[in-house]
């Protein structure tokens, strides 16, 4: 018996540490093919380059110096469409550069951002392609209380009276960019103020609108929250949906509708109560309203 035990234990011992060498061989082998396949699809290491960006803050009109400028390192494969590499390059010459939009530090300064060489910091050079800017007078106590500032979303109402006694109100347009408020065109400006004209960018269309709209009622603007840019469905609301109950049917139109587009007919009732007194005693009749004269 000694000797079975004598001779088994060694045994065990030895296919023990054999069963460990061979694991840890084979988690050797395993580990080293992660790390080859991972080596074959590793993307090649990024090329980096320049980018200029603000050194100081920078806002609408401001002239570009050499000394409001900075070039960092930055991913060449990442750079963002009309930067610049080099400080030199957008500096070239003795041309003068103008800010068009407002920059923090480190922003990276871009060509549509910036005005050509020798080119004045104008309202024009910051109006998108296709499109053009145009100034309509709203009132400085309805609306949004003078918090319409310069690159918020706007929708216009017009709010007119085709009939004496009711009054009217149409959403004409919407999610036009505000460009300047009175004579304010700078976009990081936060302080409220109370404005008499805004500059909005519109379509030559939406602008003819404007023009109508400013001759036939006054115009009121409605701020969007950031971020809203749909078109919402939107009816022609009168003095009569006043006392309308919230959710009542209704016809909806889209901005696009025609101005000119008549108001909802008011239904008339079929039928009319006559009271008729005879002898002291009343008496009520429900006759066809075509029939009362």
């Amino acid at each position: 018996m000694r000797l079975r035990v004598s001779i088994m234990l060694p045994a065990a011992v030895i296919l023990g540490v054999s069963a460990v060498q061979a694991g840890r061989i084979w988690l050797d082998r395993q580990m080293d093919d992660r790390l080859r396949t991972m080596a074959d699809v590793a993307p090649p290491p990024a090329e980096f380059g320049t980018l200029v960006v603000a050194a100081s803050p920078l806002r609408y009109g401001a002239e570009i110096t050499r000394s409001s400028l900075k070039e960092i390192p930055w991913p060449q494969q990442q750079t963002p469409a009309g930067a610049f590499a080099h400080v030199s390059d957008l500096l070239a010459g003795a041309q003068k550069r103008v800010a068009l939009s407002a920059m923090d530090v480190n922003e990276p300064v871009l060509t549509a951002k910036i005005t050509g060489p020798d080119q004045r910091a104008n309202l024009a050079a910051i109006i998108e392609t296709g499109l053009k800017a145009m100034t309509v007078r709203v009132d400085d106590v309805v609306g949004v209380a003078g918090f319409v500032l310069p690159g918020d979303r706007v929708d216009v109402l017009l709010i007119r009276q085709p009939v004496k006694g009711d009054a009217v109100a149409d959403n004409i347009l919407q999610n036009l960019k505000v460009l300047a408020v009175d004579q304010m065109v700078d976009d990081k400006v936060a302080k409220p103020t109370i404005a008499r004209a805004v500059t909005v960018q519109v379509t030559t269309e939406q602008a003819q609108r404007l023009i109508v709209a400013q001759t036939v009622g006054s115009l009121t603007l409605v701020l969007r929250p950031i971020g809203q840019t749909g078109i919402e469905p939107s009816r022609q609301i009168s003095a009569t949906d006043l006392t309308r109950e919230a959710g009542a049917a209704a016809t909806i139109v889209t901005a696009d509708a025609p101005m000119t587009e008549p108001l909802p007919e008011r239904v008339t009732p079929s039928n009319v109560t006559v009271a008729v007194i005879r002898s002291m005693v009343r008496k009520e009749y429900s006759v066809p309203a075509g029939g009362v004269r």
